[in-house]
């Protein structure tokens, strides 16, 4: 079994902010993981692709 990698995120986007906690397979190494970051959670809370990582911590 995979190690899971947790996250607690916190974003901002043109209408506000948010956060939300993920769950990875891989834990965030690179800007390259954070840009995935964000085209996910835009993908998967349908927000605009204007969402920003401002901060994350592992949970």
């Amino acid at each position: 079994m995979a190690k899971e990698h947790k996250y607690f995120v916190s974003y901002i986007y043109s209408e506000g902010w948010g956060n939300i906690d993920v769950t990875l397979n891989e834990p965030i190494q690179s800007i390259d993981d954070i840009r995935s970051l964000e085209q996910a959670i835009a993908e998967n809370l349908e927000l605009d692709e204007s969402i920003c990582v401002q901060n994350f911590i592992t949970l």
